[in-house]
């Protein structure tokens, strides 16, 4: 029997994408050959019997009359890759390659088996990467025997990119014959090689090359989709998908790949449209709303973060994170009632969760309760004990309550970390002025005004500090400090007025005026315990 010619045969770009060669009947009908006769073979009449079962899909036959062959022609590596075409259209990968893996290493020379290797190995990239050698060493061996396989080549050029070989991939799709040059699935594998390559101005050009492609589908988009997904390439996936939402054919999921680029370059309008849409289309899914809420936090619109939070609260009540992003959001608000209740709630929910704990103490802390944060911030350290924030937030708490012995050793213990050094050296200088301790309380008092200039409480203790001392000149200067940073710090201008108190200075009434109004006005937040506690929804 003469060979079949599978080159002529090969269809290529018949895969739904780059990455994924479906096995269908075009993958029977290219591999049904008769091997080389290097050794004895089955007769030709035997093979045609099987390409016939085969093409009639009598698969359980078809693999009888192999058996019943290899029993007779052990050695035939032209049967091995029949029965391998059999398990490819059964959806059995595995065996499937293994047969065809056995074809090639008994007929070397058996260039159809080599082909249906490598679809073989490269069936299935996304699952078993380390495949991708297989492939391309498979298709490199089809190459050295027909180097204008236009399937052979654009394989291998797909398989360069996923493996980040970009240039490789580029220089076999230069080698492809110009008709499938201009196809959108080697258009698509070239825009992520110029992207990969950091071209990105090529690779832009190249995707509106792309987009206007008549063959242009989602599947070429999601074959490159990984080299899209990063900061520098969203706008080239915006150019894309934005072609495909235009043809009305993107998937949901394409459509969130969308968001998250528009997210990446800033444009969160377009993001939150696409949200809307989805969540229009999918109305039950509280995920849509989620998305919803942060983008809209990100937007500073706290009201409409708010307003799809509560519409996801009523689809999934007992989802605790619903709780506790409503309540840190109406905490931003400025609404520590209602944002404890909805916090608690979620803790009720989930109570060892460690952020849902961080969250209620912070509000606690906010609303003076500070008995209640002190259990909530215990919980949160013995989850996370080296996270310096659980201590710092356990030590606010203790001197919230007047424990100033577990307070120090609090902030003792993150008192060299660089994200709570600061803080813990303000505190620790507020315990040892509690204590009488005045040198040692300049010391940390410096020590924080050295870590974190832009604070002005610390310019405020140290000159309640210098003024227990009798050192008014110093006292002064660092209110003026305080002052210089923030005009109406209420603990500045306290110590002002104990200044021109104690120095019989004329403008104290004056001044205990402007205290009494800032007393009024002043926020129940304790400034730099919620810059290193507060915790954002998003």
């Amino acid at each position: 029997m003469q060979d079949l010619d599978v080159g002529n045969l090969a269809v290529y770009g018949s895969c739904e994408s780059a990455h994924l060669l479906v096995v269908n009947t075009v993958l029977a009908l290219l591999a049904i050959c008769a091997p080389l006769r290097s050794q004895p073979a089955a007769p030709d009449q035997t093979i045609t019997a099987i390409q016939e079962t085969i093409e009639s899909r009598k698969y359980i036959e078809a693999l009888g009359q192999v058996s019943a062959a290899l029993a007779a022609y052990p050695q035939d590596g032209g049967l091995y890759n029949l029965r391998g075409v059999i398990h490819a259209e059964q959806n059995d990968m595995i065996a499937a390659r293994e047969d065809f893996q056995r074809a090639v290493t008994l007929s070397p020379e058996l260039i159809p088996a080599w082909q249906n290797l490598a679809r073989a190995c490269q069936f299935d990239l996304g699952k078993a990467r380390a495949d991708s050698h297989c492939a391309a060493d498979a298709w490199r061996r089809v190459l050295k025997v027909r180097p204008d396989d236009p399937e052979a080549r654009f394989s291998l050029a797909a398989i360069y990119e996923q493996q980040g070989q970009y240039a490789g991939s580029l220089r076999e799709l230069e080698n492809l014959p110009p008709a499938e040059i201009s196809r959108s699935t080697a258009l698509a594998v070239r825009c992520a090689d110029l992207a990969g390559l950091d071209r990105l101005k090529e690779a832009g050009e190249m995707a509106k090359r792309l987009a206007e492609s008549p063959e242009f589908s989602e599947a070429d988009v999601r074959s490159i989709l990984p080299q899209l997904e990063t900061p520098a390439r969203a706008p080239i996936l915006v150019t894309l998908v934005e072609a495909l939402d235009a043809r009305g054919t993107v998937s949901p999921g394409l459509l969130r790949s969308l968001v998250i680029a528009y997210e990446q370059l800033n444009r969160l309008p377009e993001a939150r449209k696409i949200l809307e849409r989805l969540a229009a289309t999918d109305p039950q899914n509280p995920l849509h709303l989620f998305e919803l809420a942060r983008v809209a936090y990100k937007q500073h619109d706290l009201e409409g973060s708010l307003g799809y939070l509560g519409h996801a609260r009523d689809l999934v009540p007992s989802d605790p994170q619903v709780h506790f992003l409503f309540g840190m959001i109406l905490e931003e608000m400025q609404l520590p009632l209602e944002a404890r209740k909805s916090v608690e709630k979620a803790v009720a929910l989930d109570p060892k969760n460690p952020d849902y704990n961080y969250g209620l103490g912070s509000i606690i802390l906010i609303t003076r309760e500070a008995g209640e944060a002190v259990a909530c911030f215990r919980n949160y350290v013995a989850a996370r004990p080296g996270d310096p924030r659980g201590h710092f937030a356990l030590g606010v708490a203790y001197f919230a309550t007047g424990d100033y012995a577990n307070c120090r050793k609090e902030m003792q213990f993150v008192s060299k970390d660089p994200a709570t050094e600061a803080g813990a050296s303000y505190f620790l200088g507020r315990v040892a002025r509690m204590e009488e301790n005045l040198s040692e309380a300049a010391a940390f008092f410096d020590r924080s005004i050295r870590l974190l200039p832009s604070f002005p409480d610390s310019y405020a203790e140290l000159a309640r500090v210098r003024l227990r001392q009798g050192r008014l000149e110093d006292a002064r200067s660092a209110i003026d400090h305080a002052l210089s940073l923030d005009p109406d710090n209420f603990q500045a201008n306290s110590m002002l007025l104990a200044l021109y108190e104690k120095t019989h200075d004329a403008r104290a009434e004056q001044q205990r005026a402007k205290l009494q109004t800032l007393d009024e006005l002043r926020s129940k937040r304790q400034e730099l315990m919620l810059r290193s506690i507060e915790v954002r929804p998003y």
